[in-house]
């Protein structure tokens, strides 16, 4: 700030003036002073636009991060609810095709067991597709999980990123000279 150094040249020349003999006081050129004191009355108005410019700016800066972080936080909101939706879909897709995996299963195993020269082989081939209709459905809910938990990390890591982000803006807010 120019005021400031002004303030500092006027303690300049009061610190290098020679002092009266066996006095306090000292002889300093007075056109010298009012020079700086005039430069001082033209700059103040000045630094203080300025400063009331900073203010307000800073004050600017705050508003529009505080929108930026309640949209992030909307969005991430949003993305949150998406996900879950798309958890409950997949997981209820998952059940309903392993409730039909296990009807036809069933439905093999009633047309096998009806077949009575065969019997025992019905059974044996009833219990395989039991056993492959289990590990269908076990496959189709763990890769339901699966799909959920990798959207949710997604979400982890974008949140975290928002969050770095809004940090990293309110340090430089910090940090903005006002």
């Amino acid at each position: 700030m120019e005021v400031m150094l002004l303030l500092d040249a006027l303690e300049d020349i009061l610190d290098k003036a020679p002092n009266l003999p066996l006095s306090s006081k000292s002889v300093v050129n007075k056109e010298e002073l009012h020079e700086i004191i005039k430069e001082i009355r033209i700059k103040l108005p000045d630094e203080i636009k300025q400063a009331q410019w900073i203010k307000e700016e800073r004050q600017k800066i705050l508003i529009e991060a505080k929108k930026e972080a309640e949209s992030l936080r909307k969005e991430c909101e949003e993305k949150m609810n998406k996900i879950k939706e798309e958890r409950q879909r997949i997981l209820a897709e998952a059940e309903k095709e392993a409730e039909i995996v296990k009807k036809e299963a069933d439905k093999k195993v009633q047309e096998l067991v009806d077949e009575s020269d065969i019997i025992k082989k019905a059974n044996e081939q009833a219990k395989e597709l039991i056993i492959a209709a289990q590990i269908d459905a076990k496959k189709i809910r763990l890769g339901s999980k699966a799909y959920a938990d990798e959207l949710l990390a997604e979400l982890e890591n974008h949140t975290t990123k928002l969050i770095e982000t809004i940090k990293s803006n309110r340090d430089e807010l910090k940090n903005y000279k006002s």
